[in-house]
């Protein structure tokens, strides 16, 4: 009769491995997930950003024509941005 006890609690044991095994588990996907959501928000908030504000067109229709425009541009972002061209 002890025999037969006896393999009952190696099962029970096992029983009590497996689910800690699974939890352990569990735990490392979500901290891995976790950490990756906050990697790709992190490097979505670093993004160049740039506003343009008091845009002004001053037109001489007197002459004949001629045209002059001045606006200021803002870099919002958090990278270094570079205007090529306008």
């Amino acid at each position: 009769m002890r025999k037969h006890s006896a393999s009952r609690n190696i099962k029970a044991l096992s029983t009590v491995v497996a689910t800690l095994i699974i939890l352990v588990a569990s735990v490392v996907l979500g901290v891995s997930v976790t950490l990756y959501a906050t990697g790709v928000f992190q490097s979505r908030v670093q993004e160049e950003a740039i506003t343009a504000d008091n845009l002004h067109l001053w037109v001489n229709v007197t002459t004949g024509g001629g045209s002059a425009a001045g606006f200021v541009v803002k870099n919002t972002g958090a990278r270094d941005t570079g205007i090529s061209a306008i």
